[in-house]
C-alpha cells in the first residue's frame, strides 16, 4: 500500500477517534444530567406527599421525569453513534494493519471452504485467502454474494463489464463505502434473516383475518377510550375493570395464534431499524452507473417498509411489560399488532429476497471497489469472446505484496492451448499456476487483476493440485486424484470453454506409470475446448511439444546453485527445465 493511501486511512481513523471522544464526553454529561433530574423527581415526589399534593410539587415532579426520559432516549442515540464511530475506526485501523502485514479482521470465509475444486486449490477461502483479502461485508447477504461471485465467476462479458464499471465508480467513494460497511457491521441477530426470508407459514394468522376479529380490532379500542373518559368523569372504575378483564379473556382465545406471529419478529426492532438505515444509505447515494441506480430502484421501498416493521415490533414488544395487561385488556393491542403484521407481511414479503439480494450485491461490489482502491496499480482486464485466450504482461500473484512479487508475461491460446511447465522444487511452478487462476477469478468477478495488461475470454476453472486420503471413503491419495481428473474430463464435455490447471499429475504412482498416464491425459485434454497449464517435474513430457506443434508449448522455471547457495529468480522461460536441486537440498539439510 502506498504512503498516500496510508495517510488517508490514518487521517480518517484519527477523525473518527476524535468524534468518538466527543460523543463519549456528551454521554458522560448525559449520565450526570439523568442522575440530577431523577434526584429532583424523587425530591418533588417526596415534597408532594409532605404537602398532601397541594402546590406545584407534583407538576414539577412530572416535568423532571419528562426531562429524565428525554435524556434517557438521548443516551440511547449517543450510544448508537459511539458504536458507529467505533466501527469506522475499526475499518480504517484494519486497512492500516493489513498494510503492516497483519491479517484482515473480517471473516475469511472458512465456513464456505470446500474439500475439492478450484476454491480449495487456489486458496479462495480461509485465512489470508482471496475472500479474506477482498471481504468488506457486514451482512449475511453481502458475505453470501461475495462468496458466490468467487465460487462461480461470471462467464458473461456484459455482466463482467457492468461490474467493472460499478467497481470503478464506487472505488473513489470511500466515505460511502466505509459508512455502508460500518452500518452493516452493526447488524445483530442475523440468524433471524433465514426465518424472515422464509416468510410466515401459509395458515399463520388465517383465523385472525376473519371478519369478527378485524371488526373487534376497531370497535374495542374505541370503546375502551370512551369508557376511560366516562369512568374518569363519574369517578367510578368498576365497569372499566370489567371491560379490561373481558378484553384479556377475548385475547386468550387467540393467544397461541398471536404468539406464533409475535415470535416471528419479537425483540428485533433494532435489527429492522438498522436494515432501514442500510437501505436508506444506499438509496441516498449519488450513483451514476445504470447498474448501481437499478439496485437503488430495487430498494426504493425497503427502508420505509422496515421502519414501519421496527415501529410495529416496538409496540408488539409491550406484551412483555407490566403494562401489557392494561394495554391489551383496554385496547386489544396484541390483536391490532398481529393484524398489522399480517398486512405488512402480505404487502412486502414477496420483495424480501430482491431487497436483500440488492443489498448483498452492493456489499460485494463495495468489497471489490475497496480492493481496487487499495491496489491502484492493478488493471481491469479486457474481456473478449471471439477467441479462447489469456494474454497478460507483468502478471503477479494477487495475494502477494506488489513490491516483492515477481511478475511474468503470459500468453496462451495464441495458438498453443496447452503449456507444459517444468522446473525444480520451489522454483515457482505452483505459484505461477495459482497466480493465473486467481487473476482469472478476479477478472471474471469484475475486479482488477495484478498485471500491467490483461485480456481474456471468460472460462470455467478446473483444477487438480493436491489431494488427501479418505479413510471414511476408503480412498487412497492416488484414487482421489483419479476421481478429480475424471470430474475434469467429464466437465470438458460441455460446450463452455475452460481453464485447466494441473499440478504434478499422477504423483501417487511410480515414475514410468506416472509418465505414461500423464502423456495420455495430455493427449486427451489437447483435443478439448480448453486452455491448460500443467506443472510437472517430468521433463521427458516435453517431447509432446514436437508431437503436437502449435498446440503444446514448453515453459520452465529454473534454479541456480552458486557458492552462496541455491537461488531462484521465479522467472518463466521458454523450453524445458535443465536445473535440479533435490540432491543438493538433501545434502544441505544433512539427510544424505
Amino acid at each position: 500500500m502506498s504512503d498516500s493511501l496510508l495517510r488517508v486511512y490514518q487521517e480518517r481513523a484519527d477523525r473518527y477517534r476524535a468524534a468518538k471522544k466527543s460523543l463519549t464526553k456528551q454521554l458522560s454529561l448525559n449520565s450526570l444530567l439523568r442522575l440530577v433530574f431523577f434526584l429532583l423527581f424523587a425530591w418533588f415526589v417526596y415534597t408532594a406527599f409532605r404537602q398532601r399534593f397541594e402546590g406545584f410539587a407534583l407538576g414539577y415532579a412530572l416535568l423532571c421525569i419528562a426531562v429524565f426520559l428525554f435524556w434517557v432516549s438521548r443516551a440511547a442515540v449517543l450510544k448508537q453513534r459511539i458504536a458507529f464511530q467505533q466501527q469506522l475506526i475499526l475499518i480504517n485501523e484494519n486497512e492500516i494493519g493489513i498494510a503492516d502485514g497483519k491479517s484482515s479482521c473480517f471473516e475469511d470465509g472458512t465456513e464456505v471452504l470446500r474439500s475439492q475444486g478450484f476454491a480449495n486449490d487456489l486458496t479462495i477461502f480461509g485465512k489470508n485467502s482471496l475472500y479474506h483479502v477482498l471481504n468488506r461485508t457486514g451482512s449475511k447477504p453481502g458475505k453470501q454474494k461475495l462468496a458466490a461471485a468467487l465460487l462461480m465467476p461470471s462467464l458473461n462479458k456484459q455482466q463482467i463489464e457492468e461490474q467493472q464499471a460499478s467497481v470503478k465508480e464506487l472505488s473513489d467513494k470511500i466515505h460511502f463505502r466505509q459508512t455502508l460497511l460500518a452500518h452493516t457491521l452493526l447488524l445483530k441477530e442475523e440468524e433471524a434473516l433465514p426465518q424472515m426470508m422464509a416468510g410466515l407459514p401459509e395458515k399463520a394468522g388465517k383465523a385472525l383475518q376473519q371478519s369478527p376479529w378485524k371488526q373487534l380490532a376497531w370497535i374495542w379500542p374505541m370503546a375502551g377510550v370512551i369508557l376511560i373518559g366516562y369512568s374518569i368523569w363519574v369517578d367510578q372504575y368498576n365497569w372499566l375493570l370489567l371491560f379490561t378483564v373481558s378484553g384479556l379473556l377475548l385475547l386468550s382465545l387467540v393467544f397461541g395464534k398471536i404468539s406464533l406471529l409475535y415470535n416471528h419478529i419479537s425483540k428485533k426492532s433494532y435489527l429492522f431499524t438498522q436494515y432501514a438505515v442500510c437501505f436508506d444509505w444506499i438509496c441516498a447515494a449519488r450513483l451514476e452507473h445504470p447498474g448501481l441506480q437499478q439496485k437503488q430502484q430495487r430498494l426504493a421501498e425497503a427502508a420505509g417498509a422496515f421502519r414501519k416493521l421496527a415501529r410495529l415490533t416496538g409496540v408488539f414488544d409491550l406484551r412483555l411489560s407490566l403494562f401489557s395487561f392494561f394495554v391489551n385488556g383496554l385496547f386489544l393491542s396484541d390483536l391490532i399488532c398481529a393484524l398489522a403484521y399480517l398486512q405488512w407481511n402480505k404487502r412486502y414479503q414477496s420483495a424480501f429476497k430482491d431487497w436483500f439480494d440488492a443489498m448483498g450485491e452492493m456489499e460485494m461490489l463495495n468489497s471489490i471497489a475497496n480492493f481496487q482502491y487499495n491496489h491502484p496499480s492493478f488493471v481491469f482486464p479486457e474481456i473478449v469472446t471471439d477467441q479462447l485466450m489469456i494474454n497478460a504482461t507483468g502478471l503477479g500473484h494477487p495475494l502477494m505484496k506488489t513490491d516483492t512479487a515477481v511478475c511474468n508475461d503470459f500468453s496462451i491460446g495464441e495458438p498453443a492451448r496447452l503449456h507444459l511447465i517444468t522446473g525444480s522444487n520451489m522454483s515457482g511452478k505452483s505459484t505461477f499456476l495459482r497466480a493465473v487462476g486467481l487473476n482469472m477469478v478476479l477478472a471474471q468477478s469484475g475486479a482488477p487483476v495484478f498485471a500491467q495488461s490483461f485480456s481474456c475470454r471468460p472460462v470455467r476453472i478446473l483444477t487438480s493440485f493436491h489431494h488427501i486420503d479418505s479413510l471414511e471413503e476408503s480412498t487412497s491419495y492416488f484414487y482421489a486424484e483419479l476421481k478429480c481428473l475424471q470430474t475434469i474430463i467429464q466437465s470438458l464435455a460441455v460446450p463452455e470453454p475452460a481453464l485447466v490447471l494441473l499440478d504434478e499429475v499422477m504423483r501417487g504412482t511410480n515414475s514410468t506409470d506416472k509418465h505414461d498416464g500423464t502423456a495420455l491425459l495430455i493427449k486427451k485434454i489437447v483435443q478439448q475446448n480448453c486452455l491448460t497449464l500443467i506443472a510437472t517435474h517430468d521433463i521427458e513430457l516435453g517431447i509432446l511439444a514436437t508431437e503436437y506443434p502449435g498446440m503444446v508449448e514448453n515453459f520452465c522455471f529454473e534454479s541456480e546453485v552458486t557458492e552462496t547457495g541455491l537461488h531462484f529468480d521465479f522467472r518463466k522461460r521458454n523450453g524445458i527445465a535443465q536445473s535440479k536441486n533435490a540432491t543438493y537440498l538433501m545434502k544441505q539439510m544433512g539427510i544424505v
